[in-house]
């Protein structure tokens, strides 16, 4: 599970994961940890570390757990110590000062790192029940493309990537009642 990306059903209704895309960082027994890609906030990381130069980087809405922490996901491998391979060339964590001083001189570009306020997380057991009853669809083939990507779109794109038949469903706005 880890490194694969969780695409929320078209007909989930959940007032937090509604539309979301999560990209999971850790699973075993005990628990899962994931990220939520499409949740951009209105907040940079200047807003956060008003010290560092060069903070344009974006902050996106990690989930509903620790709000008040900043995680990141990245493409850096092992240019930045302590960070953890997740999946091919996507890692989680690192040096965070490491992190802003590759930043403050420019070696780090803004779809190189994602930066979250808060996580997903599952106690153990719970993200598998969620996936039994069609609460997630499965994106196994995970390329770090989606740093790329815009927030408004990951959703559809993922949608449309994992099951062609939903692309009717990418296109309805989040009530259909008003198309």
């Amino acid at each position: 599970m880890e490194g694969n990306i969780l695409i929320a059903h078209p007909l989930l209704q959940d007032s937090f994961f509604n539309r979301s895309v999560v990209y999971i960082t850790n699973h075993n027994e005990d628990e899962s940890l994931g990220f939520v890609l499409n949740y951009k906030t209105q907040f940079k990381l200047r807003d956060v570390k008003p010290e560092i130069k060069n903070g344009n980087f974006p902050i996106y809405e990690g989930g509903p757990v620790a709000k008040d922490q900043l995680f990141y996901i990245h493409r850096l491998g092992h240019n930045l110590s302590d960070s953890v391979k997740v999946k091919d060339d996507i890692y989680f964590g690192g040096n965070f000062y490491e992190l802003l001083h590759m930043i403050e001189h420019g070696k780090v570009r803004t779809y190189d790192v994602r930066f979250f306020a808060g996580y997903s997380g599952w106690a153990g057991g719970q993200l598998e029940r969620e996936i039994q009853k069609k609460h997630w669809l499965i994106n196994k083939n995970v390329e770090s493309g989606f740093f790329g990507n815009e927030a408004e779109d990951l959703w559809r794109l993922q949608l449309t990537e994992i099951k062609n038949t939903y692309s009717i469903f990418a296109d309805f706005g989040n009530d259909p009642s008003l198309n």
